[in-house]
């Protein structure tokens, strides 16, 4: 009997716990923002801070093409057993019978790591305590509690039927970027409105002595005072964002005054800058998110230089991790290690060296 009948007071398969979900919950789960998530960041941060989503955060381009790059690669890659260099791959790392693939697992233990630092895998052992499947519980449904115990939905389960998987002790992006994140959609939200707006800010300049009404009564008759002013704005505001909006009637009383120059670039120097530092953020060269540094820090590199750059800093900081707690001998038996299989990656044919001919 597997261990979750004792969360679900059933008999059940591992399969069952898939089911518990309002959907099959692999799928589903990383796209929800959790309340639990909001309320534990709210704890570090305040006000806005505190607001700090995936939801959000995968709002945000760059960020949301570094993620999706660590995933299509790392889950790419499968997970071997190795002991020396025989290969000892157990079922489970290949195959599984919950419905959820290896590629699924491999992705969605990777998303809770990006941005929250930690993940948890449920785990089926036969007799003699060996693991027989194994399937990624989603963020929002696990916890632990002060005394070290793990819960499920709630349900304290036992170290054998549980895999916690720390990752590499940035705290997750929602943590460690929550600035960055408030500061990149404040700059979107600002571009977006210079969109909808795009010439310079407008003042209504009144010239004459017949004063626009601000909507303060002139008298105790006057119960329904206008408020030109207002309205003059509203009417005006409404009118920069139509498509006829670059054309626009003054009376003699107001005269149109324009501060700044018009500006095109819709901020793309701020918006780049901000890319560099998601670049920073999740630890992958800006150049593979399409972010270019200042022209006096460029410096000449070829696409397997930006390839090895990525291979020997930008993945160990996500896939050690993973394997490191996936070797300890709960998991893995003793003299055993678990490993992502990059040959595939690393299998490239090397370029054709020709000798240079003579006219």
């Amino acid at each position: 009997m597997a261990w979750f009948d004792k969360i679900f007071r059933r008999p059940v398969q591992l399969m069952d716990f898939v089911q518990a979900a309002p959907v099959a919950f692999g799928l589903e789960s990383p796209n929800q923002t959790s309340t639990l998530a909001k309320v534990t960041f709210s704890e570090y941060f305040t006000g806005e801070l505190g607001e700090v989503s995936r939801e959000a955060a995968m709002q945000i381009p760059a960020l949301k093409k570094a993620r999706d790059i660590y995933i299509g690669i790392i889950a790419g890659m499968p997970l071997k057993e190795f002991q020396g260099n025989t290969d000892t791959t157990p079922g489970w790392l290949k195959n599984t019978a919950t419905g959820i693939s290896p590629w699924h697992r491999a992705a969605y233990t990777f998303d809770d790591l990006f941005f929250y630092d930690w993940s948890a895998w449920a785990v089926d052992r036969d007799k003699s305590g060996q693991i027989t499947d194994g399937i990624r519980v989603p963020w929002e449904r696990w916890e632990a509690n002060d005394h070290g115990q793990v819960l499920v939905d709630g349900r304290t389960v036992s170290a054998e039927q549980i895999i916690l998987i720390p990752g590499n002790g940035s705290g997750g992006i929602l943590a460690c970027g929550a600035s960055t994140i408030k500061g990149y959609r404040a700059l979107e939200r600002a571009w977006i409105g210079r969109a909808q707006n795009p010439i310079p800010l407008i003042e209504l300049h009144q010239v004459t002595d017949d004063e626009l009404t601000d909507g303060e009564p002139a008298d105790e008759e006057d119960t329904e005072p206008d408020n030109e002013i207002q309205d003059l704005i509203d009417t005006w505001a409404a009118a920069r964002t139509s498509p006829t909006g670059a054309v626009g009637f003054t009376d003699n009383r107001v005269e149109v005054r324009v501060h700044g120059t018009v500006n095109t670039d819709l901020y793309v120097e701020g918006r780049n800058a901000a890319v560099l530092d998601i670049a920073r953020l999740v630890g992958m060269p800006a150049a593979l998110l399409d972010g270019s540094q200042s022209t006096a820090s460029l410096t000449y590199s070829t696409q397997e230089s930006k390839r090895n750059e990525f291979d020997d800093y930008s993945l160990p900081m996500w896939t050690s991790p993973i394997e490191a707690r996936l070797s300890l001998d709960d998991v893995s038996p003793a003299g055993r290690v678990i490993r992502f299989d990059q040959s595939g990656r690393r299998a490239t044919a090397a370029p054709t060296i020709t000798q240079p001919q003579e006219d």
